[in-house]
């Protein structure tokens, strides 16, 4: 095959192939860092109420 074919065919393979649709993806990056944000905040409330449970129990015990 020569160089000169490769183009062709290349152009006629990427026709064949379907646009991706950006907009879905950004919604899905836009989900997932939306679960991440919401996970970090839950994670950190609750370290607060375990460590105010706590301090409150060590300052009962002492």
């Amino acid at each position: 095959m020569r160089r000169e074919d490769v183009q062709p065919l290349l152009l006629e393979t990427v026709d064949l192939l379907p646009d991706p649709n950006l907009a879905d993806a950004a919604w899905a990056d836009g989900l997932a860092l939306r679960r991440t944000h919401r996970r970090i905040v839950l994670i950190c409330v609750l370290t607060v109420i375990a460590l105010a449970i706590l301090t409150s129990v060590l300052i009962e015990i002492s």
